[in-house]
């Protein structure tokens, strides 16, 4: 059987938000194994693009702004009929009186008493002009804030590193942050946080001996991107929709295995139980992680049996399990389709039993069999 897929963040890049998050459905939100729904986000907003000078276009001395008039060389004024050897004349009567005048206030500043030059005391006393005083103390270099020195439980992060050289930025819990879920104190180990399911990233503080446990946060309100082995999840195929951890129930989904740094159910074990595939994509390898998943049917593995398969089936004929060698069962499959359809006439006499999933058709079935 051709096991089924979905990936929460289908859409592509254009509907990812801060760390390669999707938008998910509104908080609150859980859906049950006979719930289903359709809803849908925009794509988060593209990155702001560096703010423009405030007058973008030509530089108006340099040719001046489309529209502005012709600009021309200035022109002469006109002659005001004194011949050119008056003109000469004037000038240069001009030019004596400007010289004389120059030499006089020359001599006078010669022999008047120049002023004392005085330096301002270093520790302030003389009351001097500092103005002009240059001299300056070495710049303070800025103090370069510790986000994980001053960080509490339920602080959120950005990671604009990676998961070796982390750059965190305070951030607004939500789609695309890291949470802080614990802190473990008087150490700088990062594999102090070893052993923690939900936790994707540890970073250490450059000052104190700290280490925050950070949880990424996929999609609002998804859960099931931090889902274990055995637990059970469920959601919808509705591109962008979140999923969730849930009890284990009929019509559930088990998690028969976790694949972190994956982000295609192509690397899901072959499995007889394995039936879809939920692979978290999320442009970030460290953060990838794939959910391979095996459908609780309420009729048992009667769900999973091909033709010929052997199975034991209870008295009421409602569940089936499989068994490893036919003389331990009592029934075996005599034919199979994944769709719904008349069991009693498609069956053609033999014993029929069929199982409807509304929410993923693809994994209805209905089977015909037969006592052994």
């Amino acid at each position: 059987m051709d096991p089924y897929s979905y990936n929460p963040n289908a859409g592509g890049p254009e509907n990812q938000g801060p760390n390669g998050s999707p938008y998910g459905p509104p908080p609150g939100y859980t859906p049950g194994p006979e719930t289903s729904y359709s809803i849908g986000y925009p794509p988060p907003g593209a990155p702001v693009p560096p703010p423009q000078g405030p007058y973008p276009g030509p530089n108006p001395y340099q040719g001046g702004y489309p529209g502005m008039p012709p600009q021309y060389a200035p022109v002469p004024p006109q002659g005001s009929g004194i011949s050119a050897a008056g003109w000469v004349g004037i000038a240069l009567g001009i030019v004596l009186v400007v010289g004389l005048g120059i030499t006089g206030i020359v001599y006078a500043l010669d022999n008047a008493d120049s002023p004392s030059t005085t330096t301002a005391d270093d520790g302030g006393g003389g009351g001097g002009d500092t103005a002009g005083d240059t001299s300056s103390a070495d710049p303070t270099e800025a103090v370069v804030a510790d986000p994980v020195a001053d960080a509490v439980i339920g602080d959120c992060f950005y990671n604009y590193g990676d998961e070796t050289t982390p750059d965190l930025e305070t951030a607004v819990c939500g789609a695309g942050a890291f949470e802080t879920v614990d802190i473990v104190e008087g150490t700088s180990d990062l594999a102090s946080c070893d052993g923690m399911p939900s936790v994707n990233l540890a970073v250490n503080s450059t000052g104190v001996d700290r280490v925050l446990c950070l949880s990424y946060n996929v999609m609002d309100g998804d859960d099931a991107y931090h889902a274990q082995v055995d637990q059970c999840v469920y959601g919808t195929s509705v591109a962008g929709s979140a999923w969730y951890v849930i009890e284990c129930q009929d019509g559930a989904f088990k998690v028969i295995e976790r694949l972190d740094g994956q982000s295609s159910t192509s690397s899901c074990s072959d499995s007889t139980y394995y039936i879809y595939g939920l692979a978290y994509s999320t442009g970030y390898t460290y953060l990838d992680t794939t959910l391979c998943l095996q459908m609780m049917y309420a009729s048992g593995d009667i769900g999973y049996a091909e033709i010929d398969d052997c199975l034991s089936m209870n008295s009421d004929y409602t569940y089936a399990e499989f068994v490893s060698d036919c003389d331990d069962g009592n029934a075996y499959v005599t034919g199979r389709t994944n769709e719904i359809v008349d069991g009693e006439s498609w069956c053609n006499g033999w014993g029929w039993a069929y199982e409807e999933v509304p929410d993923f058709p693809e994994l209805s079935f209905t089977v015909c069999w037969g006592w052994l």
